[in-house]
């Protein structure tokens, strides 16, 4: 029965500590902290070239296009029954 006194003050504890730490952040930051307004100046232009440069390659670009198949393995009407991705059959929740 040592154990029940002791759970509940540790929760009080957690409370108080809970407490005091959202007061601390409260008095912190109720003071104004911002920046004051000023007017930025106009975005400049010429931040990107205005003619691209051409790309070097420093390894030679060989590229090799193969074929795919696409096997169709739900056979059937073609109609939405099972377009959902999950498996049809099975039993059910008795």
């Amino acid at each position: 029965m040592r154990t029940k006194p002791a759970v509940a003050l540790l929760a009080l504890a957690g409370l108080l500590l809970a407490v005091s730490i959202g007061l601390g952040a409260y008095l912190a930051s109720r003071d104004s902290v911002g920046l004051p307004v000023t007017k930025l100046d106009p975005a400049p232009r010429d931040l990107a070239p205005t003619v691209a440069r051409e790309r070097t390659a420093s390894r030679p670009s060989t590229t090799t296009r193969g074929t795919t198949t696409v096997e169709d393995r739900h056979g059937g009407s073609g109609g939405n029954e099972g377009s959902s991705g999950r498996g049809g059959g099975g039993g059910g929740d008795d």
